[in-house]
């Protein structure tokens, strides 16, 4: 039973989120250099895992981390974004991972959303 009520509390949670996903999809150059922007706090070109975590944590809203863990979450960022496995995040492995990292509509869209950008 609570495993029910957490699917539909989940699916719930996605339903509300569309609207605000389904306005465009921006660019892959757009979401990453807003991410970057964000996420990027001592402006050195790349993003730590720390810097990642603080930055979703500080953007993403409560009733969201549920469904970003579920997809994987941090892990899967790490995993879909980061070329070389090193743990550390840059904007030209961003792009080199095309067939993982920002790849469709929904991820750039989330990205977009998620850190208000303009």
């Amino acid at each position: 039973m609570e495993k029910k009520k957490f699917v539909i509390m989940l699916k719930i949670v996605l339903l509300l989120s569309l609207p605000k996903l389904s306005l465009g999809c921006p660019s892959k150059k757009q979401s990453i250099e807003c991410f970057y922007g964000i996420a990027d706090t001592n402006s050195d070109g790349h993003i730590t895992g720390d810097e990642l975590s603080q930055a979703i944590s500080k953007h993403l809203p409560w009733w969201q981390w549920k469904a970003f863990d579920l997809f994987g979450g941090i892990d899967r960022v790490m995993k879909d974004c980061d070329a070389n496995s090193d743990g550390i995040l840059t904007a030209q492995e961003a792009y080199d991972m095309d067939k993982t990292c920002l790849n469709n509509c929904f991820k750039k869209s989330a990205v977009y959303h998620v850190f208000n950008c303009k």
